[in-house]
């Protein structure tokens, strides 16, 4: 799975103001000294300082890139261990126990909702999904029983980790999402999960 990995904006930012300052600092130094051999002192010496900022803004982004790729590599580890805890009662009991009782089945269910809730996460935080896109999509998905269960059962972790973090993204990700929780919760009862799909016929 490729990293999906963009210029960030505030890196996008900083190129487009160092050359703002660029196009209007250095017809203004032309104009205000006359000497030659003076504007192209001037010239050079900001010109050498747009490409000193030129190379900090790129190892600015090369190392998000960085840390990009670490993420994605934690991610990918711990993808694989959940995969191995869902197909095997025995890794699953590893993990910490469920907050309250439930089937093997449920929480294999659960768990696989904590990674397609995690990918949601991710997505936000990187500017992938907006706010809208997100609550279009939760309202969707908290019109299912598992969708619901799941974030019963772990949004006093998930609220906890995000508002006592520092990252703004992660925290407002939470709060939108109890948000659309809340609203389906108030709209009516979930679509069972043995309700999703019809029984197959009988064979002619």
């Amino acid at each position: 799975m490729g990293l999906g990995l963009r210029i960030p904006r505030r890196l996008l930012l900083s190129v487009a103001v160092s050359l703002t300052l660029l196009a209007v600092i250095l017809p203004a130094a032309f104009k205000l000294l006359g000497d030659r051999a003076q504007a192209f002192s001037a010239a050079s010496v900001l010109l050498s300082g747009i490409a000193l900022a030129g190379v900090a803004v790129s190892l600015m982004y090369q190392a998000q890139q960085t840390q990009a790729v670490k993420d994605e590599r934690d991610r990918a580890t711990h993808r694989q261990m959940v995969y191995l805890a869902m197909e095997d009662r025995a890794l699953a009991a590893c993990w910490e126990p469920p907050a309250v009782p439930m089937t093997f089945e449920q929480y294999r269910q659960i768990m696989f909702t904590n990674l397609i809730m995690g990918r949601w996460h991710a997505a936000y935080k990187l500017g992938d999904v907006d706010s809208s896109t997100l609550r279009f999509i939760l309202d969707r998905h908290f019109r299912g029983e598992i969708g619901r269960l799941h974030w019963s059962h772990g949004r006093r972790e998930w609220l906890r980790g995000a508002m006592g973090g520092r990252d703004r993204r992660a925290a407002m990700f939470a709060e939108i999402v109890e948000e659309r929780y809340q609203a389906a919760i108030t709209a009516g009862p979930a679509v069972p999960a043995d309700g999703y799909f019809i029984q197959p016929g009988p064979a002619s």
